[in-house]
């Protein structure tokens, strides 16, 4: 699963920028906020979420499932937010289309 630091990489990629403080300014939130992110001491709220997620062209319930993923402090509603993660992340997607497309009779998806 991706989490907080993989998505602020994919979006400094996306944006074309180097730094963190250019990141930043990008996503209108302060530099230190996208610090606290990459020291684990917080985590994206949903705005910050969308933001990335349009930024990237990426399904935005993908980075909020991920987001909840990490605040989330007991291992139920941890599996409950990887649940979602898996049926919205592209990946999952990729994985599980070939194996219907092979002949899996019930869908995957």
């Amino acid at each position: 699963m991706k989490g907080t630091v993989d998505y602020l990489d994919d979006a400094k990629r996306c944006l074309k920028v180097e730094s963190d403080y250019a990141l930043a300014k990008a996503l209108n939130i302060r530099a230190s906020t996208i610090s606290g992110y990459r020291a684990g001491r917080s985590h994206f709220d949903e705005t910050t979420a969308l933001k990335i997620a349009v930024t990237c062209g990426i399904e935005p319930m993908e980075v909020i499932a991920a987001a909840a993923y990490e605040r989330a402090k007991s291992p139920d509603v941890q599996s409950i937010w990887m649940g979602a993660w898996e049926k919205f992340s592209t990946g999952f997607r990729w994985l599980a289309l070939p194996a219907n497309a092979c002949g899996a009779w019930i869908p995957q998806v």
